[in-house]
């Protein structure tokens, strides 16, 4: 049996470090082998660069004392080389060199060389240089053990973000907001929003509607939407008043929150035939209704913010406005007014009441509206959540209510867009689409639609990402194992994936009569492109497992076109 060391701690101790001399000079590689076998390591050695480069591969030194001027490869080739295989790992290489002029000197830490060492060998330089090496190497493998475990971290926060978002959607049930007297956009900071819009319809058939605004953004943020949505459909499926509902919600963030945290809201509440609303805000913009014969009317807030009073403290009171049969109600989150260009100035209040007047006579104000903030912030960072919503005051017993089965029959068709741009970073560590598709079903509410926009946005940005710039080959599926190969194959191009980005921009366009829209996707990519003769066969002639993606997108677009040598690809889908 091999004699095992053991230390004072009753374990093992690891194995000594094993260092590769390389040197084509054979007294030169003894004296090295002797002097370094005596401080306590293993010794491998090499005649050449092209050994060098093999024996690294075959026996993965610690530490390479490399040699610069040799037969077949010399020093610096080697140590090219050896650095590319190494890819992560840190072996630090040492050049020897009897060559004492600064720029050579300085050409070998270019070439990939961590120190040096000059001719002829001192004992004790040697044992320096290796045991700052050796520290070197802990140091950097134990950053390397952080950023693996901070990595994994992230995988898992960004698991609980994706689920967080699931919850979010599922509880706040954004399609009760897909009826024809409303138009809204919600655009969040991150994947989880802190805005939140909320809409139920009461037992004696008018409306409640409510947009909160959480202290901050993002996950954090979202997290209050569960007690808010389950109190606020609670109470208005029971027939509640906004001011019993604002009531209770606050007690229930009061006793559940932690300080400093509370919801900015406003809420209305509309009878049947939408002639009056009872309003209350708390916190929020002003509340801005609009007219086509009188100046908007304004409802500032009056009250705190939801989570900040004691119950005992609380003012349940509401305001009642009159509406004429053309009036439209607005409500902005901070995050629209508080916008920022790239000067650093804000939307501002008196912005917002501006573009209202001016456009308050025309079909779609809400589109002026969202023009103005996409135009006000273009080429500007997101700071915060944005949210607007518009409210017709259309009675709502004319509102056809089978949008629950047919969407495209009821909902508003107006003009939207989006746009997102990922880096390497990014496409490393996330899948957009699950995001984007709910975005579009947010805005547009085309819940019937979602498999069809989900398939066509997928399909187009895994080519894109697979095919057009990790360059991978889908032929690999068709062995036994090639899923496994292909996914293995593609999770090693990703990490090893710099400076390319992918640039998503969704644009939806109402048809002529109004029924129904046309949505455009363009996806655009900064790698050598997608091969589309790869997909000519139809969907029925091919019985691959791959090739299928670009005909079943074919079949469910009206147009599908590729450009820019394949980077960019353009698909309308009309519903």
């Amino acid at each position: 049996m091999d004699d095992v060391s053991i230390s004072t701690t009753g374990m093992p101790d690891p194995p000594p470090l094993s260092v590769l001399i390389v040197d084509d000079d054979k007294t030169n590689r003894l004296i090295l082998s002797t002097l370094i076998k005596k401080l306590g390591y293993n010794v491998i050695s090499a005649v050449n660069g092209e050994e060098a480069v093999r024996m690294y591969g075959n026996n993965r030194p610690d530490i390479i004392l490399m040699d610069v001027m040799m037969p077949v490869m010399n020093g610096y080739d080697a140590a090219v080389e050896i650095k590319r295989i190494c890819g992560e790992v840190f072996v630090p290489i040492i050049f020897l060199t009897a060559i004492t002029d600064e720029n050579a000197l300085a050409k070998c830490i270019e070439y990939g060389g961590d120190d040096f060492i000059t001719k002829p060998y001192n004992s004790t330089i040697i044992n320096a240089k290796i045991n700052a090496m050796v520290r070197v190497r802990g140091l950097y493998n134990r950053i390397a053990d952080s950023k693996s475990e901070l990595q994994e971290h992230h995988s898992r926060l960004q698991l609980e973000h994706e689920i967080a978002e699931t919850i979010f959607t599922n509880i706040t049930n954004p399609k009760n907001l897909e009826i024809a007297n409303i138009q809204y956009l919600l655009k969040p900071m991150s994947i989880t929003s802190g805005d939140i819009l909320l809409c139920s319809r009461t037992p004696s058939g008018g409306m409640h509607v409510m947009l909160g605004d959480f202290t901050g953004h993002g996950l954090s943020a979202a997290i209050g939407a569960i007690p808010v949505s389950d109190t606020f459909y609670s109470l208005s499926s029971k027939g509640y008043s906004i001011g019993d509902i604002a009531f209770n919600i606050n007690k229930r963030l009061k006793e559940t929150l932690p300080s400093g945290f509370f919801c900015a809201t406003c809420l209305i509440e509309a009878d049947e035939a939408f002639r009056t609303v009872a309003v209350w805000n708390g916190g929020n913009p002003d509340i801005i209704i609009t007219t086509n014969d009188a100046p908007p009317i304004k409802i500032p807030s009056s009250h705190l913010p939801l989570g900040v009073l004691n119950s005992d403290e609380f003012d349940r009171s509401v305001e009642f406005i009159e509406l004429g049969a053309n009036d439209k109600i607005y409500m902005v989150s901070d995050g629209v007014v508080e916008a920022q260009n790239s000067q650093g100035n804000m939307y501002t209040q008196e912005r917002l009441d501006a573009v209202l007047l001016e456009s308050q006579n025309n079909r779609n104000p809400f589109s002026a509206i969202e023009d103005s903030i996409n135009q006000f912030c273009r080429n500007t960072e997101q700071f915060d959540d944005i949210t607007l919503i518009e409210i017709a005051a259309k009675p709502l017993d004319t509102i056809d209510n089978t949008h629950t089965e047919k969407n495209d029959q009821v909902l508003v068709s107006v003009n939207w867009a989006l746009s997102m741009k990922l880096g390497a970073g990014a496409l490393q560590q996330t899948n957009p689409c699950p995001l984007i598709t709910q975005s579009i079903m947010e805005i547009q509410g085309l819940s019937e639609h979602r498999e069809r926009i989900y398939t066509i946005l997928s399909e187009l940005y895994s080519n894109s990402l697979e095919h057009g710039i990790l360059r991978l080959d889908s032929s690999i599926k068709e062995n036994p194992q090639g899923f496994t190969e292909y996914y293995n194959a593609r999770e090693l191009a990703l990490s090893n994936l710099k400076n390319s980005s992918i640039e998503i921009s969704i644009e939806h366009h109402p048809l002529p009569s109004n029924h129904g829209g046309n949505i455009i996707i363009i996806i655009e990519d900064t790698g050598t492109g997608f091969d589309i003769s790869s997909s000519n066969s139809s969907l029925e002639d091919n019985k691959n497992s791959h090739g299928r993606g670009i005909n079943l997108v074919k079949s469910l677009c009206t147009s599908l076109l590729y450009t820019k040598k394949g980077t960019r690809v353009e698909a309308h889908y009309q519903w």
